[in-house]
């Protein structure tokens, strides 16, 4: 066996980088990573602009009220002023509108008499600057809002829209594929015969994938004999990226190494140092990554989200591939062997402090305890007690927030 961080450094440094930049209409960049740095091509807001519906005055004109001033002009938003505003005057203004020259204030509504008059009763001082935005507070031209290797949510729909940028300049992502292999394995729709039981790696796989913001294809479930195995991973070696579950193991009937060396994988990892997902196969072959998880449900997405997972983001173009990992406060002893890194399924609080509590299990089977649990807490190698109230290392993702 290979210790955990080892693994994950040989991983990486197999897996390849994003390959090729395509344009993408704004609309569809949601879940895609920017290829590029992204820069406003407009300042940010592009005027002075009122913050608040009211008037815009002259702070000198208002600064002992109650002040009665002449409305000279009406600025609603997208509109633009006609002229100067000059001493004794004000201008009505919406938020979001251009301010006037000479105006260094916007009185808000609540605070004057006579709206929709020729004149207005300001009735508090309004200090220079009292709710104007200044022109290019926010941003400059030229100023960069999100770096390449960012994946687009919706806030960045947001600054790409702001930004002008449409299409948008992203990473080509890479085909990825999930192959179930076992001759005890039925669809989940079936009901398990004699010996059988549901695929549930297929469906979960194909999901994290999807969480990813990829569209894998599903190569359903395939028996345990060479030749069907041997047709579907040669099917499933025309894609960029293979996730096979179960096979890879010693038995009698685990065939997927030696038929990843028929086809000339180089095979990098056959077993990690980590429970669960101690039989984990990664190899590449001409740029393409296959990943063998082990069959076990919680094991299979255990080895996902911390091997798989990081391999496919650096494939996808992240800035940073590494699964996300934070410290919380234990609060209950974990026991385990020393020969391996442990990771367990625990519930992360945020209250008054961060921590973290393991979810009982019974085993890498066990999947509603994964399903009870929304993060990894990392159990170091080398020890067999980690104490109520150590400050461990948990390994989060959104489900956690």
């Amino acid at each position: 066996m290979i210790d955990f961080d080892e693994a994950l450094r040989i991983i990486l440094s197999h897996a390849p980088g994003p390959q090729e930049i395509q344009m993408v209409p704004l609309d569809a960049a949601i879940g895609q990573v920017l290829a590029q740095d992204i820069a406003s091509d407009v300042d940010v807001p592009p005027f002075d602009k009122a913050s608040m519906d009211g008037f815009a005055v002259r702070s000198a004109d208002v600064a002992q009220p109650p002040a009665t001033l002449d409305v000279v002009m009406d600025v609603p938003a997208g509109g633009v002023p006609t002229g100067r505003l000059e001493p004794g005057q004000a201008a009505a203004v919406m938020t979001g509108a251009p301010v006037p020259e000479g105006a260094d204030a916007v009185v808000q509504v609540e605070w004057t008499s006579g709206f929709g008059t020729p004149t207005v009763e300001v009735n508090r001082a309004a200090p220079k600057g009292m709710h104007i935005s200044p022109k290019a507070d926010i941003l400059k031209v030229g100023t960069p809002v999100l770096l390449a290797g960012t994946q687009v949510d919706v806030e960045e729909l947001s600054l790409l829209a702001g930004a002008g940028c449409d299409p948008v300049p992203v990473f080509k992502q890479p085909s990825v594929a999930v192959l179930s292999t076992g001759d005890e394995l039925v669809s989940p729709g079936e009901t398990p015969g004699p010996g059988k039981i549901r695929n549930t790696n297929g469906p979960a796989l194909i999901g994290f994938l999807r969480s990813l913001g990829l569209n894998p294809a599903n190569l359903g479930q395939v028996s345990d004999t060479l030749d069907d195995l041997r047709a579907a991973v040669g099917k499933g070696l025309g894609y960029d990226c293979l996730l096979l579950s179960g096979g890879v193991s010693a038995g009698a009937y685990d065939f997927v190494q030696d038929i990843l060396n028929e086809f000339g994988v180089e095979v990098h990892t056959t077993r990690v140092a980590v429970k669960p997902g101690k039989p984990t196969v990664f190899g590449t072959l001409n740029g393409k990554m296959v990943f063998g998880l082990p069959g076990n449900p919680v094991s299979a997405m255990v080895i996902a989200r911390v091997l798989a997972g990081p391999a496919l983001r650096k494939r996808m173009g992240y800035q940073d591939p590494a699964s996300r990992v934070i410290r919380a406060r234990l609060t209950s002893d974990i026991r385990k062997k020393p020969d391996r890194l442990w990771l367990v399924h625990g519930t992360i609080a945020f209250d008054r402090e961060t921590a973290v509590t393991p979810v009982k299990n019974r085993g890498s089977a066990d999947l509603p305890a994964a399903g009870r649990g929304n993060c990894l807490i990392v159990a170091p190698k080398d020890t067999s007690l980690v104490e109520k109230d150590a400050q461990v290392e948990v390994v989060v993702w959104r489900r956690c927030f």
